[in-house]
């Protein structure tokens, strides 16, 4: 029986990266599907509501993307944060919706 590598249990990096963006979609991804049914439940106008949809999932590609290539912080960020809004602008669309 071979003896294992204590190298073994070393930090590989990209295992690692792949964890952290698998971990990052784990985060994001359900507050948007939550979000956008609730959004296309309000009935808004079709072109916005597409707008929104493929906008998400173009910031989340391109996230995936600048993450996957080891891009800077400030990259992935900028991704990142253009998908937040996205689903902080359907969550208060919803809520005024519920409100008026």
């Amino acid at each position: 029986m071979k003896t294992p590598d204590p190298s073994q249990l070393e930090v590989n990096d990209y295992v690692d990266r792949s964890r952290r963006m698998h971990r990052n979609d784990l985060e994001n991804i359900p507050a948007f599907w939550i979000a956008g049914l609730l959004f296309v439940l309000t009935n808004p106008p079709l072109i916005l509501a597409q707008f929104l949809m493929y906008g998400f999932v173009a910031a989340r590609a391109a996230h995936f993307v600048a993450y996957a290539s080891r891009q800077t912080h400030e990259v992935r960020a900028t991704f990142y944060t253009i998908g937040s809004l996205i689903v902080i602008y359907m969550a208060l669309h919803v809520l005024f919706a519920l409100l008026m």
